[in-house]
């Protein structure tokens, strides 16, 4: 064992005589000892009447006595230092250094709680002993109280902030009580919010044949606009050819509308006429047939060209349409490499 080891054991086992003496610091050495008798022998010889010469304080003494501890025990490494406090104990190692121990501070701290709550509350609380708070450690369990939920608990948790805990191994709580306000609001409305008329159910089911014939005269206004424009154009393409432009831009965009537009009576009038057919068969006491999305499309391609047909344009359309995927299959061969 160093020397520095048998210091601090020597001065715990100082501490453990004088607690059981009764006296609160211990002396600090023998020298202390023949100077204190010194002084009462050379006090006694004087007189009874003259006072005796102060002594060396024993706190002073007992603070030289840890300074000097912990000045050797700076320079030992520091597992050594946990050897020494393994063989002495956490408490003697801790009282020879002089650490304070922060279990009296928290049992000081909670007998002051103890003392305002039943100041200001007037609930009796079980103060505890000595020999409990000495054996309490850091990690206790939190602290046995009669009443924890009681009134004046409560007073003195309501002074501070509202998120409290009993203890640090115990998490935050909040009360959930508040109080109600005075203009408070009885009945619950529904939030008013901004609905769209075109796409709400209160406005009723879209009839799109109604809505046809009720705005037929808008296709009228804009057939006559188109007509207007492609006037305007072929006057403005040698005067303005940037109004000219714009013109055209906006006719076709117009065109491609109408266009549209009459693509959608087609599919609508052939799903009409499919309807019929299948209401007589089922009449009739056929199963029904519902048309997919590529039956129409072949419904549609059949009627553009019976028309066609009837027009005698059906062979200039079909030479068309046979340029266009040549042109096609043209640009997806590939090209012939030079020979190198």
């Amino acid at each position: 064992m160093t020397k520095a080891s048998r210091k601090v054991e020597q001065y715990s086992s100082d501490e453990d005589s004088t607690d059981g003496s009764g006296d609160e610091f211990p002396i600090a050495s023998d020298e202390n000892d023949e100077q204190q008798q010194g002084e009462v022998s050379s006090a006694d010889s004087v007189g009874s009447g003259d006072e005796s010469v102060d002594s060396e304080d024993p706190a002073d003494a007992e603070e030289e006595r840890r300074k000097e501890i912990r000045e050797q025990l700076a320079n030992v490494p520091f597992h050594k230092l946990i050897q020494i406090k393994q063989q002495l104990g956490a408490e003697k190692f801790n009282k020879a250094i002089g650490k304070k121990d922060k279990t009296r501070t928290k049992v000081k701290v909670r007998q002051a709680l103890r003392r305002q709550l039943n100041s200001n509350g007037g609930v009796k609380i079980n103060e505890e002993s000595p020999s409990d708070s000495d054996s309490e450690s850091d990690e206790s369990a939190p602290e046995t109280i009669s009443n924890k939920k009681s009134s004046g608990m409560r007073n003195v948790r309501d002074q501070g902030n509202d998120l409290h805990r009993d203890s640090k191994k115990m998490p935050s709580m909040m009360s959930s009580k508040r109080p109600v306000s005075r203009f408070r609001q009885v009945v619950d409305m529904p939030n008013p919010r901004s609905r769209d008329p075109r796409f709400d159910s209160l406005s009723g089911h879209l009839n799109e044949d109604l809505f046809e014939k009720s705005y037929e005269f808008l296709e009228k206004q804009q057939q006559e606009e188109m007509d207007e424009l492609r006037k305007q154009a072929g006057k403005l393409k040698n005067k303005n050819p940037e109004e000219a432009r714009r013109i055209q831009k906006a006719l076709g965009s117009m065109q491609s509308q109408a266009a549209a537009k009459q693509q959608r009576k087609r599919m609508q009038e052939l799903k009409r006429t499919h309807r019929k057919m299948e209401t007589e068969a089922v009449k009739q006491g056929k199963n029904p047939y519902f048309l997919g999305r590529r039956d129409l499309k072949d419904l549609e391609v059949a009627q553009k060209f019976n028309k066609l047909k009837d027009s005698s344009k059906l062979d200039r359309f079909l030479e068309k349409r046979r340029k266009r995927n040549a042109t096609k299959d043209h640009r997806r061969m590939p090209y012939q490499r030079r020979d190198e």
